[in-house]
């Protein structure tokens, strides 16, 4: 039987509602603030995938106040299911027998979905 191997690339602004809606759900809600930068982040192909946030004050900071931000950061399988509940809730179908894996594809967050990969042995036709 075939393998059917699906890609699901999602930009950046996306990968921040589906954290900004898991984290919700979760009882986790993102410290309030402005997105200053966002991005997903791998240093070597076997690492896991990363996605970063940098959130600034919403308002100007007072005299003597810092200004810092704060940094959260979602990787493995907290980001994969934000990525799996926003497909689930705007009616994205995936197959929940599917084996799931995260990639990084140039600045996107690639959810791969994998169906029946067996690895069977090439069959090798019988000698005469």
């Amino acid at each position: 039987m075939p393998t059917e191997l699906r890609h699901l690339l999602f930009r950046p602004a996306e990968v921040v509602q589906a954290v900004k809606e898991y984290r919700r759900r979760m009882g986790h809600a993102l410290p309030s603030g402005t997105i200053l930068s966002c991005g997903p982040e791998c240093e070597s192909s076997g690492e896991i995938l990363r996605f970063r946030l940098m959130l600034g004050p919403d308002k100007a900071p007072k005299r003597g106040v810092s200004g810092r931000g704060d940094m959260v950061v979602i990787q493995g399988p907290a980001l994969a299911a934000a990525l799996i509940l926003y497909c689930r809730d705007r009616g994205i179908p995936l197959s929940a027998s599917a084996g799931k894996s995260l990639r990084l594809f140039g600045d996107r967050v690639c959810l791969v979905t994998t169906i029946n990969p067996r690895q069977d042995k090439m069959v090798r036709p019988a000698a005469p």
